[in-house]
Formats: C-alpha cells, structure tokens, sequence
C-alpha cells in the first residue's frame, strides 16, 4: 500500500481524463444542509477531491439546444467514470475508503431531483473558481465552462486554498436575459423558474435555456 498524498490524488484524477484536480476538506462543509455534508455519505469522510473537465468553447457559441443538451449528457456519464476510476484506484493503491459521487446527483427530496453534496460548492470549497451572479462556479482559466463530479475518502489530504477574490464584477447581464427571473434574488437560486426552461418530449429531456452561461462576460474566463 502506498501512502497517500494531494499530491498522487491530483495525478490520479489527472490520468483518468480530468483537466483540473482540487481537494477540500471535509469539514468546511458545515453549512451544507443535513444529508448533504460529505460525512453524510460517507462514514468518516475526511477529504473531497472535486474532479472537472470543461465544455468546449463553441458549447456556448454555436451548438442547439438539442446540441448542448446532448453534449451535457454526455459530459455527465463521462465525469461519473473518472470519479469511479478515481475511487476505485485510491481504494486499491492505498486502501482508504473511498465513495465516487456521480455528476448528475442521485435524490430525490420534495419531489426535487439533487446531488448527494452540491458539486459546485465543492468546487468552490477546493479552489476551482468561485460561484458568480449566475450561480455557475466560474473558474479563473475555464469560465463557467467546467463540468464536475467527485470522491469522498477517509484519507486527511491537504486541502487547496479557496480563491479569496469573485471572478464577477456583478454586471447583471445574466439577471436581466434570464427568461424566468431565476436569478432576481442575489442570495437564492430559482431552482423550480429555471427548470421550467428543461423540457421534456417524447420522453427526451432537452434544455431550452442556457443564457446564464452564454452571456457572462467571463464565459470563457479571465
């Protein structure tokens, strides 16, 4: 058994087909909601390495809804399996537990479909980038572009230093083109306004709306 470090969990994640690797602790998620702090789904848990692969760029320039929404699909399957590579991988090199969270959540709570930890907040909490006025985490090299998943361990890793300074200047561009005023309140998300623009027909789910991501003047980035 190997002894684990940032360090090798970086790589690991790296290897497995992600373009950016971070670490949180486990316990700066203590205003995280009951049921969704990593220690609730993970016994002991100690670390999450947040995982991220960016959309290409023409994502928000030139693809179709149906386009984007195909491409977002196939995003959430393929950041699923480098987290289960990743777990899998530190399970067997070093023996700590280890649970792979899925990058299209997994509950069901008031009828509202959510993600075992809020994998932007994780983002966040390991360095990645910060949450901007269209509460997307937007990332200082990849915009608003960064797709993510992760996986708790009981392992101590250090932790990366959160970015102490928003990516957003608070423009409101994203306020004011949002279609459902999902976006009015700075300090809570219209989760149930914004699902109204995802659309299902013929059994087939598309998103209709995407103009919180395409209009930020930080789309792509500093």
């Amino acid at each position: 058994m190997i002894k684990l470090t940032s360090e090798i969990v970086k790589e690991y994640g790296l290897n497995a087909g992600a373009n950016i690797v971070g670490i949180a602790a486990s316990s700066a998620f203590n205003l995280a909601p009951k049921g969704f702090k990593p220690s609730d789904n993970l016994e002991n848990c100690r670390s999450v390495i947040v995982l991220g692969v960016p959309l290409p760029q023409e994502a928000l320039t030139s693809m179709s809804d149906i386009e984007y929404t195909e491409l977002r699909n196939t995003m959430l399957t393929k950041m699923t399996d480098i987290a289960k590579i990743v777990a899998k991988r530190i399970t067997k090199e070093s023996g700590y537990k280890t649970k792979a969270i899925s990058a299209s959540g997994g509950k069901y709570i008031d009828g509202k479909h959510c993600g075992d930890i809020s994998l932007k907040h994780a983002a966040e909490l390991a360095g990645l980038g910060t949450i901007t006025r269209n509460y997307l985490l937007t990332s200082p090299k990849y915009g608003n572009l960064l797709w993510f998943s992760a996986v708790l361990t009981d392992a101590e890793l250090t932790p990366d230093e959160k970015i102490q300074h928003n990516l957003c200047d608070n423009c409101n561009k994203c306020v004011e083109a949002c279609p459902s005023g999902a976006l009015n309140n700075p300090d809570l998300f219209g989760r149930n306004e914004c699902s109204k623009f995802f659309v299902i027909e013929n059994k087939k789910f598309t998103i209709k709306c995407f103009l919180c991501r395409r209009i930020c003047p930080y789309r792509f980035g500093k």
